[in-house]
């Protein structure tokens, strides 16, 4: 997951769910043209069992394998997960237990950096509507002091208009 900011306007959040469509073209298969429903962050479990798939696919001497191959099998790991719907050139692609084995690697990175974004998206929302809730709780409660505070000075006034009547 990036860290940066991410703005796009391509992934639409739902929930805790984002909506992207690809438009790639890759180096073999062409257009790829479809969307993808994706979940905005895997839970403890999901993240376990996303991880011992991508040690299960890099087999018992990970640390001996390319960059290029470890950043497929999480991207593809990853997505395995995130994915709740996909068109079908991605469900129809299939590997052992693995949909997504597509032989355009540029367009597997597309979907992975849409995937990931969304979960950056949908935390800086979060965010922001925490820091909106803590505006608007601060907000009613300076309120409610001031109402208080003009209350307490109303009842003094009329103590005091009291006292000078008698």
């Amino acid at each position: 997951m990036a860290k940066e900011q991410k703005t796009r306007s391509d992934i639409t959040l739902e929930g805790n769910k984002a909506t992207w469509t690809i438009k790639s073209l890759g180096d073999i298969n062409g257009l790829y043209l479809g969307t993808f429903v994706f979940k905005t962050y895997l839970n403890p479990m999901e993240q376990i069992r996303a991880n011992r798939d991508f040690r299960e696919l890099m087999g018992p001497n990970p640390s001996s394998a390319p960059e290029h191959e470890s950043f497929l099998a999480y991207a593809l790991t990853q997505l395995k997960h995130r994915i709740i719907s996909a068109p079908p050139f991605w469900n129809s692609a299939r590997f052992e237990n693995m949909e997504g084995n597509i032989p355009d690697e540029g367009v597997i990175t597309d979907i992975f950096g849409a995937a990931t974004d969304a979960e950056v998206l949908y935390r800086k929302q979060l965010k922001k509507m925490k820091k909106d809730s803590i505006t608007m709780a601060r907000q009613a409660a300076e309120e409610m002091i001031k109402r208080k505070e003009e209350e307490t000075l109303d009842e003094e006034e009329d103590e005091e208009g009291e006292d000078d009547e008698s």
